[in-house]
């Protein structure tokens, strides 16, 4: 027969094990809800990313392309190079960039390049990829993501595969710089971040960005190294060999070559370093 001690100690086990099980079952029911929790939120997620890609009428995933060689071949274009058979262009080239757009450099309008729908419907045609940019003259932010919004809308329904440009670069008058970016007395900090206004819209639209520049001008008119991540790099520098002694992914290494299918005197000829470090 069991003493009062041993009967109390049997009940205060007793009262343990009640109170373990019954932590036992809301630590089971709360781990439960959690996963119920994490399982909707997966779901809504996945809703929303479907509903965003079905509004844009596309992935938004950065698109990007890679070359099946270390050093790929193209031209960058606009309606200065005339009609332009892309059968041909397709024939010896890896790729194109094609102007849509262009602010004018005195009133600062922005107006769409008159070849650019023929040239992404014929370049598309030829399956060539083809990215494309806007010749820009935005002096603020707020102009630089006007002209990134311009590129999107005017390339829906066109298949871009290659990055959407901010073409920086000065208009020229007699060997000087003129109009309205000349003159607006920018600091390296205000071009930046201009630049990385652009680059944001176009990534936040589900493409990869672009920088064209002169190798004068990622030296001396911006900082290369707060450029918006993920940006491709293309350099003008119209030498035998590049001066350019940063990060870069494009070459634009002339602006007087020829192309079979471009009837234009001149046409620009680039090459994109798919392997370079």
């Amino acid at each position: 027969m069991a003493t009062k001690t041993t009967k109390k100690k049997t009940k205060s086990k007793t009262k343990k094990r009640k109170k373990k099980s019954a932590l036992k079952k809301k630590f089971n029911a709360l781990l439960k809800n959690k996963r119920v929790i994490a399982i909707v939120a997966i779901i809504a997620a996945v809703l929303c990313i479907i509903t965003v890609a079905a509004v844009n009428g596309r992935s938004t995933v950065p698109q990007t392309y890679e070359f099946d060689k270390e050093v790929a071949c193209g031209i960058d274009v606009s309606s200065h190079n005339g009609k332009i058979d892309w059968d041909k262009v397709a024939e010896t080239n890896d790729f194109a960039f094609i102007r849509v757009g262009c602010r004018g450099y005195s009133k600062g309008n922005v107006f769409l390049d008159k070849r650019a729908k023929y040239n992404m419907k014929h370049a598309e045609k030829a399956k060539i990829p083809f990215g494309v940019y806007i010749y820009s003259q935005a002096i603020t932010v707020e102009e630089a993501e006007e002209e990134a919004e311009f590129l999107l809308r005017h390339i829906k329904g066109y298949n871009v595969q290659l990055p959407l440009v901010f073409d920086f670069e000065y208009a020229y008058k007699n060997g000087n710089p003129v109009g309205r970016l000349a003159n607006a007395s920018l600091t390296k900090k205000d071009r930046t971040a201009m630049i990385n206004a652009f680059c944001k819209v176009v990534k936040d639209a589900g493409y990869v960005p672009a920088l064209y520049a002169s190798t004068y001008i990622y030296e001396s008119q911006i900082y290369v190294n707060r450029l918006e991540k993920g940006t491709v790099i293309w350099v003008a520098d119209y030498n035998k060999k590049i001066t350019y002694k940063g990060r870069y992914d494009i070459w634009q290494a002339t602006n007087k070559g020829t192309c079979r299918g471009v009837n234009s005197k001149n046409v620009d000829i680039d090459y994109w370093y798919t392997d370079k470090d």
